[in-house]
C-alpha cells in the first residue's frame, strides 16, 4: 500500500448516494460472514465493503453498520480509515450489479451471494476503506508478540472511544499499513469494555500465526 492511503480528491462528499458506489465498484475482492468486498476502480489502495443490515439470523450487522456510521469520521486511532459511507434500499439493479460484479469472477457465487442474502427493499450499507499492506500478524518488521501488543493497542483504543467491546478479532479482520501500525477492519460488538491486557489474550489465543 502507498504512502498515501486515499487520495482526498476522490472525495468531494463524504456522503455519496448508492450510484457513486456503483460507478465506483470493480470486481469482488473478498468475503467474510456478514459481508462482502469489492475492489475499488479507482485505486488499488482501497476496498469497497457491502453488507445487508436486514438480514435476520444476526444482529452484527446492523450493529456494525451502526458502528461504523456513527464513528468513522471522528478518526479514532486503530480503527480502519473509511472516507465515504451510504445506506440504501436493494433494488433490482443494485442487487444486479452486485451480483455481476462476483460472477465475473472465479469466486463461489452461491456462497458469497449467499452472505449477502439479497432482496428488494432490503436496507443495505455500503463504505469505502482503506486496503491494509499486510493481513494478520504477517509485518515483515515486527515479532509476533510486537504485532499481537500493536493490534491490541488498536482494540482498546476503539473500545475507549466508542464504550463498546470488540469480539472476532481473528487475524483476517485485522493487518498492517506499511508504516506498521496496526488497523482493525472487522470485528463484532457486544456491551462493556476490555482491557487491553485482556485484548492481547484473546488475540494471541485466535491467532494460528507462528512467527516468532
Amino acid at each position: 500500500m502507498g504512502e498515501d492511503v486515499f487520495d482526498q480528491t476522490l472525495y468531494p462528499d463524504p456522503y455519496p448516494t448508492w450510484g457513486d458506489f456503483f460507478q465506483w465498484m470493480n470486481l469482488y475482492y473478498s468475503h467474510g460472514e456478514h459481508a462482502v468486498i469489492y475492489s475499488d476502480n479507482r485505486s488499488p489502495y482501497q476496498l469497497i465493503k457491502v453488507m445487508n443490515t436486514d438480514i435476520t439470523d444476526s444482529e452484527s450487522n446492523w450493529m456494525m453498520a451502526d458502528f461504523v456510521e456513527e464513528n468513522w469520521e471522528r478518526g479514532i486511532d486503530g480503527l480502519v480509515k473509511i472516507q465515504s459511507f451510504t445506506r440504501f434500499n436493494a433494488k433490482k439493479g443494485m442487487i444486479f450489479s452486485l451480483q455481476k460484479n462476483v460472477a465475473q469472477t472465479n469466486a463461489n457465487y452461491v456462497e458469497i451471494m449467499s452472505v449477502l442474502d439479497m432482496a428488494h427493499g432490503d436496507e443495505m450499507a455500503m463504505w469505502v476503506m482503506e486496503k491494509v499492506a499486510y493481513m494478520g500478524l504477517n509485518y515483515p518488521d515486527l515479532s509476533t508478540n510486537e504485532m499481537i501488543e500493536r493490534v491490541a493497542q488498536a482494540a482498546y483504543s476503539i473500545g475507549t472511544h466508542t464504550g463498546m467491546k470488540l469480539t472476532d478479532l481473528k487475524p483476517h479482520n485485522y493487518g498492517f499499513r506499511k508504516d506498521g501500525s496496526a488497523i482493525i477492519f472487522d470485528f463484532n460488538l457486544e456491551e462493556g469494555t476490555e482491557t487491553e491486557e485482556g485484548y492481547r489474550g484473546v488475540i494471541s489465543a485466535l491467532s494460528t500465526n507462528t512467527k516468532v
